[in-house]
């Protein structure tokens, strides 16, 4: 049981690691998104409090704002088969994730003189989820769910934040965070089924026929596991001004180790075996080509009973949440044409060893992940409309995958390098600004060719996968 344990929790926590990295959402403030999050070298606005803290002190008076993001993704995936079979339930066509929505909201508050300014901000950091109906699960048993990979994470974060004038060309702005992360992750894992790769059940195999083979060939567990956790971080940036028309901007973001608590259970499911199981293994009990131990076990086996395997226990784990640092102009010099530009680097390679502990304190298992950081680039653009003082606002950024093939499984929403472009409208209507964009994300097909490691229980999911995702915003900013 100790061994299953295990193995449960290095699985249940690789899908935990890997459901970050594409997750890290930056809809913060529809003006800064709409400019695809090219916005540290501007972020005078409430958002500024998450782009760059330094933005602040260039604006004057009370000013509070919020937005709201909803985010849809559709991503897909087609297994490629294990050995030249298909791995236990998994199904051979491409499958689609079932499609969700998530509003993304956040909002903040501050006060600048033009000397100093204080601000507070609410966010989500990081966040989605996803839910796969990738198995042949009605075949192999009809009792298990219809969903079997399921995730939920959510990070919120709240920032006091602090700005300061250096001198009339440089400012420098500092935040303190606050964590909080709740974690919920379900998924199967396999089982081999001695028929089918015992050579000692080889005469059975041939006995049994279809009932040897997938979707039989190996048992599946459904684990649960949830969990919370505290964490705190820091933001700090810089602004400077060498003319009027040009003003650079560097930030970063830093993050401690979120410690997790949470509780795990796993039940297996049975298959429901076909009709030729109890009269073959009753012909072999009578001709004592089997035992009657042996018997009772494949009988278990083909049973489509549900047991548990796993009573809900306690556990721990630490989750390390990357550091982001960037460096980026805003250019005025153009008539009623604001460009803005940003280059980011986020030290997705944090993720190399989780360690999995139990409630004691007792390491019980080290998983790798060997990440790859990853650059961030983009620019954003906007236009002041003759009609109304509306702006027109556009935006675009490019940003490769952190995961590697290794480690790929479908509940990672980055397969492959992800492209995004935004359009929208600012319009003013006395002291509020009201915000829309609309924005897409694609990333291109990839395929990850092999499973990792030879035998299972595998790190990844070889097969082909794509991601597209189409996102709304709408905000509101108020000028006291």
């Amino acid at each position: 049981m100790r061994k299953v344990l295990v193995t449960v929790l290095v699985m249940m926590f690789a899908v935990t690691t890997l459901y970050a990295a594409g997750v890290g959402i930056t809809g913060f403030g529809v003006r800064a998104t709409n400019l695809a999050g090219n916005y540290r070298a501007l972020s005078n606005d409430w958002s500024g409090m998450y782009w760059n803290p330094a933005g602040l002190v260039w604006s004057k008076g009370l000013k509070v704002g919020a937005s709201v993001e909803l985010i849809t993704p559709s991503a897909s995936y087609a297994a490629i088969p294990y050995k030249g079979a298909a791995f236990s339930a998994t199904s051979a066509t491409t499958i689609t994730s079932e499609k969700r929505s998530f509003p993304i909201p956040s909002a903040g508050i501050f006060y600048s003189n033009e000397k100093m300014a204080y601000g507070f901000a609410v966010f989500a950091p990081f966040g989605l989820g996803s839910k796969w109906d990738l198995l042949n699960t009605s075949v192999y048993n009809p009792l298990y769910p219809e969903f079997e990979y399921e995730d939920d994470l959510k990070v919120i974060a709240v920032q006091p934040t602090f700005a300061y004038k250096l001198s009339d060309k440089m400012s420098m702005g500092v935040g303190l965070m606050l964590t909080y992360a709740d974690i919920m992750i379900r998924k199967p894992t396999f089982t081999p089924n001695p028929v089918t790769f015992d050579p000692a059940y080889a005469a059975l195999k041939a006995q049994l026929g279809a009932s040897a083979q997938p979707p039989f060939d190996h048992f599946l567990t459904e684990a649960l596991l949830d969990g919370t956790g505290m964490g705190f971080g820091a933001a700090f940036g810089l602004q400077y001004k060498p003319v009027e028309t040009l003003t650079l901007g560097v930030s970063g973001k830093w993050y401690n180790t979120i410690s997790l608590d949470g509780t795990l259970m796993a039940d297996t499911y049975y298959a429901k075996g076909p009709a030729n199981v109890k009269p073959t293994l009753d012909y072999l009990l009578s001709v004592s080509a089997i035992t009657t131990a042996q018997y009772q076990q494949l009988m278990g086996a083909y049973s489509g009973a549900k047991a548990v395997a796993i009573p809900e226990i306690d556990v721990k784990a630490d989750m390390p949440l990357p550091i982001t640092i960037g460096a980026g102009f805003a250019f005025t010099g153009i008539n009623n044409l604001l460009i803005t530009g940003d280059v980011a680097l986020t030290t997705w390679s944090a993720w190399k060893v989780i360690e999995i502990k139990d409630t004691d304190g007792n390491l019980q298992a080290e998983l790798e992940e060997n990440w790859e950081d990853t650059i961030r680039l983009g620019l954003g653009l906007e236009y002041a409309l003759p009609v109304a003082n509306a702006k027109l606002r556009a935006g675009f950024y490019s940003e490769p995958r952190a995961a590697i093939d290794e480690t790929m499984q479908p509940v990672v929403p980055d397969a492959s390098r992800r492209t995004a472009a935004s359009i929208g409208l600012g319009l003013p209507l006395g002291p509020f600004e009201i915000g829309l964009m609309y924005e897409r994300i694609f990333a291109d097909p990839y395929t990850v060719t092999e499973w990792y490691p030879a035998t299972p229980p595998f790190s990844n999911m070889a097969g082909t996968y794509e991601l597209k995702s189409s996102n709304i915003m709408v905000g509101i900013d108020y000028n006291f």
